[in-house]
């Protein structure tokens, strides 16, 4: 990540928490397992929270965010 200085700081810095949830928010998804009818499924979000799509598979959910060029980020 390429951070832009703004005569010697960072921009980070001064961003407010808004402008930080939205940073990466259009590149930026994270997968999370859940039960639905009984069966697992795997459910891929936006950085905002925003439910995107459901998967059967794990490796589906991946097939579809390299596809699109979007990463991962890890939650905990």
């Amino acid at each position: 990540m390429q951070v832009i200085t703004d005569s010697g700081t960072d921009t980070l810095r001064q961003m407010t928490a808004e402008q930080l949830l939205q940073l990466g928010g259009r590149h930026v998804v994270y997968l999370k397992a859940a039960m639905r009818g009984g069966k697992q499924t795997f459910i891929l979000y936006g950085a905002n929270g925003a439910t995107l799509m459901a998967f059967d598979t794990i490796e589906e959910a991946v097939e579809r965010v390299d596809a699109n060029g979007l990463s991962f980020a890890a939650v905990h």
